[in-house]
């Protein structure tokens, strides 16, 4: 409660919009009936009682999400690394780090561990349209990893399944939440980590004050352990912090 008196003393209530990717990546964000649901639901929903504001979602593929971020039609892009977003025109300013993100590599039952990103050159490899994966993509065009673009991990999990594609590059939160809830997935295994990176919320930047409000908010969910029980909400046990 004083947390919550302390950060809408200072600015006026207001409506800010929250890109999510419409069925890219549960548990992160997903339907449940005609709403939105999941990780990032949960987060704002509290963002929301601890600032006073209202957010409000909006669902948009992830190369429109990224357009409509650079056009200022949306005000905030959450769970980003800003290291993803260094070659966009408005990079944007990011609140404090509340989780980590870790990108993986993931094969079917009988594919092999590997240490060396080498190791797949041959191989043809699913993407997510829009999504970058850092010191990783060197290893991507002729003669080396071929990649095939979709427009979410639930279409290149199907293209998995269905040994159209090798290998595919997914989250492991998100891979862990399909395979735990589809058979047909329960055999698909990672086989090498691309990238484990703290995540933040990408903020508009001229959009200082409503950062500095998150940064509070979400320093207080931290310490309050709030952030690791929404995300164990949906059976996700938090990397240490």
């Amino acid at each position: 409660m004083l947390l919550c008196v302390f950060l809408t003393a200072g600015a006026e209530a207001a409506r800010y919009s929250v890109l999510v990717y419409h069925g890219a990546n549960p548990p992160y964000n997903y339907l449940e009936g005609s709403e939105q649901a999941g990780i990032f639901k949960d987060i704002f929903i509290r963002l929301g009682e601890l600032t006073g504001h209202e957010f409000e979602f909006v669902p948009l593929s992830v190369a429109r999400g990224h357009k409509s971020f650079e056009s200022g039609e949306v005000d905030i892009e959450p769970g980003v690394n800003s290291s993803w977003r260094q070659s966009s025109r408005v990079p944007g300013i990011y609140s404090i780090d509340y989780a980590f993100s870790r990108e993986v590599v993931l094969g079917r039952k009988d594919a092999r561990a590997y240490q060396q990103p080498e190791a797949f050159y041959g191989k043809v490899m699913g993407r997510v349209r829009g999504y970058r994966y850092g010191p990783f993509e060197r290893h991507f065009g002729t003669g080396k990893i071929a990649v095939y673009d979709n427009i979410s991990e639930r279409e290149l999990l199907v293209q998995l399944a269905h040994t159209r594609l090798d290998y595919i590059m997914i989250g492991d939160v998100t891979a862990a939440y399909y395979i735990a809830t589809n058979p047909a997935y329960r055999g698909f295994k990672e086989v090498y980590e691309i990238s484990k990176l703290p995540v933040s919320m990408r903020i508009q930047p001229s959009n200082t004050q409503l950062k500095q409000e998150i940064d509070l908010a979400l320093k207080h969910m931290l310490e309050q352990g709030e952030i690791a029980r929404i995300y164990l909400k949906y059976g996700i046990e938090m990397l240490p912090f």
